[in-house]
């Protein structure tokens, strides 16, 4: 029943999508699968975002908007294609093996980027977020209650973004309501037991993963760490919200990293905004901690269309096309200080005419 479904669940690109060579490596996974996962870096970014991304993609089609998604964010990103997905298709050793797409797999490929960031990059646990977009919920949960679960002493996640989740493949078919034995990828069970902060988005007009998907893993969430409230994208469907309502997509994902950082090290948050001169700005600035100003306006910030087949502008360019640098207007910038280590960020751009 298991592999029936594995079967309908996945459908990677029928052609692996090409990616310049420097772009990518390769991991070997505890299951023998060859994967290709690609490392974006930012200098000295707090946190690394561990992406799996959606069904009917590869590593290929999403890089540019993994680049784009880093500088945005000011963070890492390590991505990854599943097994039987992209470039690992057309591997030697994944055809002889016969490897194909499958649950066990997807949580094998998880584990081994995860791996590869703890034990090559050396990267503290508590600094990865995890980040599953439809399909990649599944590995995403089961590696978050792994390590939820693990003895005293071991680290857990710093936190995971759930993106177009579903409560598990069965449900998303025939939602009986209840949990059976067959099912795949049962992430309602799982984010029970998550100690990490979660936040969720959905789109209220999704027509693939139907949007009480992602409010009810919210309500399944432990009490302690349902701090961050999720973002219920009205009227967007499945595929379009980081392209149709950008601003705001980038704003919540940066207040909720802004969020683990005051609860993983406040004082070094204070000491950053202390530098800047901008204790009382920052209380009032419109990222804030108080979930309550959810009707803050967005228009300051330029829209562009952040999506995985075209590349995305970064902020500063962005600005720069509605503004050029020869424009007679008064320009007035309003700065933060990034959660991730000296870096200053520009969050809000207001024009004046002289």
């Amino acid at each position: 029943m298991g592999l029936v479904i594995s079967t309908l669940l996945f459908h990677p690109p029928e052609t692996p999508t090409q990616l310049a060579t420097n772009k990518y490596f390769w991991l070997t996974t505890s299951r023998g699968s060859k994967i290709p996962a690609s490392f974006i870096q930012q200098p000295n970014a707090r946190f690394t975002i561990l992406y799996s991304h959606g069904n009917a993609e590869d590593l290929g089609i999403i890089h540019s908007y993994m680049v784009e998604l880093s500088k945005l964010l000011y963070v890492n990103v390590l991505a990854y294609d599943y097994s039987g997905y992209g470039l690992g298709m057309k591997r030697t050793e994944n055809i002889e093996n016969n490897v194909e797409p499958s649950e066990e797999n997807c949580y094998a490929d998880i584990e081994a980027a995860f791996d590869y960031l703890t034990n090559i990059e050396l990267i503290n646990p508590q600094h990865i977020v995890l980040y599953g977009r439809s399909v990649g919920s599944g590995p995403s949960c089961y590696l978050a209650q792994k390590l939820s679960r693990k003895e005293k002493g071991v680290l857990g996640v710093g936190g995971m973004i759930l993106h177009s989740p579903f409560l598990s493949v069965c449900r998303v078919v025939v939602d009986v309501g209840i949990e059976n034995a067959f099912d795949v990828f049962p992430n309602v069970s799982r984010v029970r037991d998550v100690t990490c902060p979660v936040f969720i988005m959905h789109g209220t007009k999704d027509d693939v993963v139907p949007f009480y998907h992602g409010r009810n893993l919210y309500e399944a969430l432990p009490e302690n760490i349902q701090y961050c409230s999720p973002f219920w994208a009205e009227n967007m469907g499945h595929n379009n919200i980081e392209a149709d309502m950008t601003s705001l997509f980038i704003k919540k994902l940066k207040r909720f990293l802004l969020n683990l950082l005051k609860t993983q090290d406040p004082e070094a948050l204070e000491k950053k905004l202390y530098k800047l001169g901008i204790e009382t700005q920052w209380t009032q600035a419109q990222i804030t901690f108080d979930e309550s100003q959810e009707e803050e306006t967005t228009t300051l910030l330029p829209k562009s269309k952040l999506s995985r087949n075209k590349s995305p502008q970064s902020v500063l360019d962005m600005t720069e096309e509605r503004h050029p640098a020869n424009s007679t207007n008064i320009v007035k910038i309003e700065a933060r200080v990034s959660s991730f280590e000296s870096q200053v960020e520009c969050i809000a751009v207001e024009h004046r005419s002289p």
